[in-house]
């Protein structure tokens, strides 16, 4: 599968002292490379976990009438899936790439807050622990990923919820924690003479990601911290008969929840940033325009959370606003699609593997965010909204745009981080395959 590069003069990143050996000086260490790799080991792992529990879903909805599952392990399989891919797969391969990445990108020696980095990593298996609780008992979260109020916190949902929102307190903890890190690192730390508009796109994508998780999940963070009082203690922030509102949790968990989308989706942005112009050998079209269009995404993608709420008693002039404000959100989407066109136009285009998943990208992402475009549409939106084409499209986008795009980040990459190279034959053959069942699988949401 690889084969080591043996440069006659290897650089120090790929030399480690004699001292940093064995498991406990990974279980101690505050350098940024090796945190950058354990986030991505357990971003591999919860991937693996997370596709397994989409193969036991779809086992179950493979023929009419099959007991696989009860009712009950079925929602709690969907909570644990939707839960683990983006909480524990996908936000922990962004942080390792982050990590190992920025900091060579904008010449610091490490980020900031070293202590506080390993701090970040840490609380995420320790909320794993806690997500999991009561899933092989059959009492496992079965709220759905979302955790809907009033089932959310009724004597009827399973045991298992209590400990999953305990797990997502730690993990908004953790995103904390790690954005005040990369925040302090990205305005204090950057190489004398770098200027805003002279970093790299892919710490562009990261800064703007980062600042849209500092915003938004400090509302999602209250919503779990009521939901957590309203199940232990008796509290009624979300309890109709005592006076609280189910639909105060859809308001808090959709202004994160809709932000979260691109915060996992604008690094992406970054990383086929950084391919496409390696590999069409030359710099990207519009450097400019696409930081500015990743930053009109951050904008406007808070603005626009509404439209989950078109179904919920939203009044007519404000669900208009909220359609006109979400389709103008393929606006900077459209600008960075055709600078990515205008680089590849404008070079000598080399298809390497990294390459291949970027293209990849290319069509995946822009299907799935053509597919978007019926949402904003209230009248389509009213019919379409909790239906199989709402999967469709929610895995078209993070599938072909997530995936693939830190797919391509890891053959782009790897062989900075371990010196070795990966073999091309095979990571064609991975590519096609991926894309290939992608293709087949996703458009059968739709006639479910």
């Amino acid at each position: 599968m690889t084969k080591i590069i043996e440069p006659s003069n290897q650089s120090s990143i790929f030399r480690r002292p004699s001292s940093e050996t064995g498991i406990w000086s990974w279980i101690t260490t505050v350098d940024h490379k090796r945190i950058g790799i354990m986030y991505g080991y357990a971003a591999f792992f919860f991937l693996l976990i997370g596709g397994l529990e989409a193969l036991v879903l779809r086992i179950q909805l493979s023929q009419p009438d099959n007991n696989f599952l009860t009712a009950a392990e079925y929602n709690a399989m969907f909570t644990m899936h939707g839960t683990t891919m983006i909480f524990l797969a996908a936000m922990p391969m962004i942080a390792g790439f982050a990590n190992w990445i920025v900091p060579l990108q904008i010449g610091a020696p490490d980020l900031a807050l070293p202590r506080l980095n390993a701090l970040a990593f840490w609380l995420n298996p320790a909320a794993a622990l806690l997500i999991f609780t009561g899933i092989f008992s059959g009492q496992g979260a079965d709220t759905g990923w979302t955790g809907y109020a009033p089932y959310v916190v009724s004597n009827t949902a399973h045991s298992g919820a209590t400990m999953w929102v305990a797990g997502q307190i730690l993990l908004v903890a953790s995103s904390t924690v790690a954005g005040v890190n990369f925040m302090t690192t990205f305005c204090t730390m950057r190489a004398p003479g770098m200027g805003w508009m002279q970093m790299p796109l892919f710490s562009w994508s990261m800064l703007i990601a980062t600042l849209m998780l500092f915003i938004s999940i400090p509302a999602f963070g209250i919503g779990l911290i009521q939901v957590l009082l309203d199940r232990t203690i008796g509290t009624v922030f979300y309890e109709v008969a005592g006076g609280g509102d189910p639909l105060l949790w859809s308001h808090l968990f959709w202004y994160f929840g809709h932000p979260e989308v691109y915060v996992v989706i604008v690094p992406a942005f970054g990383v086929i940033s950084e391919v496409l112009a390696t590999s069409a050998r030359r710099s990207i079209f519009g450097y400019r325009s696409m930081v500015y269009a990743m930053a009109g995404i951050g904008i406007v993608a808070f603005i626009v959370y509404g439209h989950h709420m078109f179904t919920s008693g939203m009044s007519p002039s404000l669900r208009f606003v909220t359609m006109l404000t979400t389709m103008l959100v393929a606006v900077p989407t459209g600008i960075k699609i055709f600078n990515w066109l205008k680089t590849m136009h404008g070079g000598s285009l080399v298809y390497r593997t990294h390459t291949l998943w970027a293209l990849g990208f290319l069509v995946t992402f822009t299907l799935g965010g053509i597919s978007g475009m019926f949402f904003p549409s209230i009248a389509m939106d009213t019919h379409l909204h909790e239906t199989y084409f709402v999967v469709a499209h929610f895995h078209y986008v993070l599938v072909g745009g997530t995936v693939f795009g830190f797919f391509s980040a890891i053959y782009y990459w790897y062989p900075k981080m371990t010196g070795r190279m990966l073999d091309e034959r095979l990571g064609t053959l991975h590519f096609l395959t991926a894309v290939s069942y992608t293709h087949l699988t996703l458009p059968t949401n739709r006639e479910v």
